[in-house]
């Protein structure tokens, strides 16, 4: 939890974050809540027993199976794309990335290998953000319909 919340304070303190807030642990649960990318907040979620950092609901109102989510699943897939440069790409020797829609909610978990927890969170945050970056390229109406995005 040290280094999650280390790492994570580190960008609340450049002035990434809006703001940064540490949540109670409930089991091996830590939550960590940050304002970040257009303004929204994110709720990191650190399972401590099962190694993996969730970015929890980071997309709402994306339909199950629809063009969206299914253009979503394929982009989060080729994150781990040996042609993708390594500084974009996810290791999978140092963590794995999953995509989820529940309840039409995108949630992102990396399950991390042998303790690679800054790594992580770099990358965690790293893919967030170029998931922003898509979905401003490829799919700006999503982003007006549920953040406020200005048409201009």
């Amino acid at each position: 939890v040290g280094v999650v919340h280390k790492k994570l304070q580190g960008y609340a303190d450049r002035g990434v974050f809006r703001s940064f807030d540490v949540g109670d642990t409930k089991g091996s649960k830590t939550e960590f809540r940050f304002i970040w990318l257009e303004d929204t907040p994110f709720t990191l979620v650190f399972d401590h027993d099962k190694g993996t950092l969730q970015l929890k609901n980071l997309l709402p109102n994306v339909e199950s199976r629809s063009f969206l989510d299914n253009a979503l699943r394929e982009y989060i897939g080729d994150r781990a794309n040996s042609t993708l440069p390594a500084h974009r790409r996810v290791d999978p020797k140092r963590a794995t990335l999953r995509y989820a829609n529940r309840k039409e909610r995108v949630s992102l978990t990396l399950a991390v290998e042998k303790n690679q927890y800054s790594y992580a969170v770099t990358k965690l945050l790293n893919v967030a953000n170029e998931l922003f970056g898509h979905l401003h390229m490829y799919h700006i109406q999503y982003l007006w319909d549920n953040f406020e995005v200005p048409q201009e």
